[in-house]
């Protein structure tokens, strides 16, 4: 049997997983926005290929780490349903800790990451494929500058 140590250990661990690579998913778009929105000239100057593999290493990357975004948090989902299965009692813990630690649930996290990776892609996608996008941001901005 697993000890409960080694459980919440375990947890803790996979927890800290899920921060890195949110913050991994999170520095990587700041990177790709600002490229986007405030070099837009240099994006601009891609021609039709250097924008499909941009897009193509974009979509990768959405792919590689919602996958492993939505992987992890089911590996949480489940390390914490064998901690509730082995030491889940209720009477053990007080109300606020229970519902918030033991009672914890993350099943639908996957479905939210697919929605967040999903959107950053499309806008991403229409940055590059139309850059009037950009343009009528950056023509609003003009205006009401003037």
């Amino acid at each position: 049997m697993i000890e409960e140590a080694t459980l919440i250990e375990a947890i803790l661990s996979i927890r800290s997983q899920i921060d890195f690579l949110w913050q991994f998913f999170v520095t990587a778009h700041i990177a790709i926005f600002a490229l986007l929105f405030i070099y837009d000239e240099a994006v601009e100057s891609l021609n039709i290929i250097a924008r499909a593999f941009a897009l193509g290493g974009i979509a990768l990357f959405e792919w590689i780490n919602g996958k492993a975004l939505a992987n992890t948090y089911l590996l949480l989902d489940a390390t914490l349903d064998q901690y509730r299965a082995l030491y889940g009692e209720a009477a053990r813990f007080q109300p606020a800790f229970f519902q918030h630690f033991v009672g914890q649930s993350f099943v639908d996290r996957p479905a939210m990451v697919l929605v967040t990776h999903s959107m950053a892609f499309v806008v991403i996608l229409l940055a590059l494929l139309s850059r009037e996008f950009i343009r009528s941001r950056r023509n609003r901005r003009q205006g009401t500058a003037s």
